[in-house]
């Protein structure tokens, strides 16, 4: 009796090992982490400069679901992650009607380096379609305290900068931040939720 207790809690620590086991690959990635602080915050009035020399205002924010990167072109791997990760969204996106209300805008902390064609070149292997603007020190103070990344962000982004994304909404106001790591099924998902969040 007692040897056939022990095959049987030796059989039951096996089965509960293997299951465990099965779980490991899920545990092993990071959960998408969101920050909901500056939700519902407005973006006030800014004017911008595109990387095709066009003003970037306001008013292209109304109707897209917008993730705004703050960075430079010196960034460094935060911003290429939170780039390539963009890429991977806009692939996941695209067989659906959602790609065409969502947009990247890349903006740069450092207008005196980051020229249009310096945003351009930047932003082309990650995806031709993501916008890289920047503008005055003024002008990006401002809208820094708007996204309510003012007091975290230094004047230019350096290799320190996390590289997290402010997802503004249709209405131009702040609906989250996604932090890093980013895994692209996990932001993806967080992205699309956030997007029927109330």
């Amino acid at each position: 009796m007692r040897r056939w207790l022990a095959r049987l809690a030796a059989g039951l620590f096996a089965c509960l090992a293997w299951s465990l086991a099965g779980l490991a690959p899920a545990a092993h990635h990071e959960t998408q982490r969101t920050d909901l602080a500056s939700h519902g915050w407005p973006v006030g009035d800014f004017s911008l400069t595109d990387q095709d020399g066009r003003a970037f205002t306001q008013a292209r924010l109304q109707g897209h679901w917008t993730l705004v990167l703050l960075g430079d072109t010196h960034c460094g791997n935060p911003c290429r992650a939170a780039l390539a990760a963009l890429a991977g969204l806009y692939q996941r996106l695209s067989p659906t009607q959602k790609l065409a209300t969502t947009q990247v805008l890349f903006v740069s902390l450092d207008p005196q380096r980051d020229t249009p064609d310096a945003l351009r070149r930047y932003l082309a292997p990650f995806d031709a379609r993501f916008v890289g603007a920047t503008g005055s020190p003024q002008t990006l103070a401002r809208l820094l305290d708007d996204l309510g990344a003012g007091p975290d962000m230094p004047p230019a982004a350096n290799a320190d900068y996390p590289g997290s994304l402010i997802l503004v909404g249709p209405d131009a106001t702040v609906r989250a931040q996604f932090l890093p790591p980013f895994d692209v099924t996990l932001l993806t998902a967080a992205y699309l939720k956030a997007r029927v969040r109330k």
